[in-house]
């Protein structure tokens, strides 16, 4: 089964839980999601590399009221890889990462929430590989940092001080010439504690 019939499968299962009585809606929380990472591709590079990757993140956030909260966390999007050995380079590698942090506007619909956030990724983008063109090979291996745009949106269903979410997120980082923003399905959980 794939990752989003997966996803789909978990979703509606907690949505049809969701007659369960639930608590306060504030408080601070934490959480961890799995899901899967895509960056497409420009320049017809398609066929040269895999895009898709298993990501998951670890997050934090303090909803201040029914209605808003700010959220941290940690993504790593996995690896872009190449599709076997091309002429010119070999063993590419292209791994991307970052820590983020949101404002989040919900929307009660008991048990349900729905979600959009917006804010900040500090991102790291770690590329390496073998050149193998012109009479010497070379290796070469590259770490880029820089501070971009990310948004989401999302809902969850809750189950007291717990929380279970499906969210979008796009992360408006720059991977290099060709490749485009990576974004992030994942399906996670919350534990609210105070």
């Amino acid at each position: 089964m794939g990752v989003y019939k997966w996803m789909a499968a978990c979703a509606v299962a907690a949505v049809s839980m969701g007659s369960v009585a639930h608590a306060d809606e504030t408080g601070i929380y934490a959480g961890l999601a799995v899901g899967e990472s895509r960056t497409d591709f420009a320049n017809n590079v398609d066929d040269l590399f895999d895009g898709k990757d298993t990501a998951f993140k670890i997050f934090g956030g303090y909803r201040i009221l029914d209605w808003v909260g700010v959220e941290a966390s940690y993504v790593d999007l996995g690896e872009i890889t190449q599709r076997g050995n091309q002429p010119g380079f070999t063993r590419f590698r292209l791994e991307e990462a970052g820590f983020g942090a949101f404002g989040v506007l919900y929307w009660n619909i008991a048990p349900v929430d729905l979600f959009v956030k917006g804010g900040l990724i500090l991102s790291q983008v770690h590329v390496r590989g073998t050149s193998s063109s012109g009479p010497f090979a070379f290796t070469f291996d590259d770490t880029d940092s820089s501070t971009d745009l990310a948004f989401g949106a999302g809902g969850q269903v809750r189950f007291g001080k717990l929380a279970v979410r499906l969210e979008y997120e796009h992360f408006d980082l720059d991977a290099g010439p060709g490749f485009d923003a990576p974004d992030l399905i994942s399906l996670g959980a919350t534990w609210t504690f105070f």
